[in-house]
């Protein structure tokens, strides 16, 4: 028990300063871990998002390619068709030809237009299983370390 009333005014700031110190101990390990969960967590999302870029790299590289393929079927029927048209010998050929080409073009269009739309399903599809994989695993990984 306090002996002078300095005494007992000394142990009352000495413990309001022990109750401050705790307190902000406490807010400073709390803010230490909101900070560390936060930058886990956007190093997650970072993640995440370099391989949703990466899936669409990859799908764009794919409808490149085939657009390419598309255009040197293309060209490669209408030099074709510019071919038969130099040898052909009288003027009935050409609606034959004509036809011909005509529907080889429409061939290829709708073939292509058939696989690019299978690829773009099968791109989009995949991007999405690796974005939600990718999101669960970092949500896991979250949960695990608060």
């Amino acid at each position: 028990m306090a002996k002078r009333p300095t005494d007992f005014a000394q142990q009352n700031t000495d413990r309001a300063i022990e109750a401050a110190n705790y307190s902000l101990n406490w807010m400073r390990e709390i803010a230490e871990r909101n900070l560390s969960q936060s930058r886990a967590a956007l190093e997650d999302l970072i993640t995440i998002t370099r391989k949703a870029v990466d899936d669409i790299d990859h799908q764009a590289s794919l409808i490149r390619e085939h657009s390419i393929s598309f255009m040197e079927e293309t060209l490669s029927n209408s030099f074709d068709f510019a071919q038969k048209l130099v040898h052909m010998r009288e003027p009935q050929e050409l609606a034959q030809l004509q036809s011909e080409f005509v529907s080889r073009q429409a061939q290829v269009l709708g073939d292509q237009t058939k696989e690019l739309g299978q690829s773009i399903v099968l791109g989009a599809s995949e991007a999405a299983r690796t974005t939600l994989r990718e999101t669960a695993e970092s949500s896991r990984r979250q949960s695990a370390a608060a």
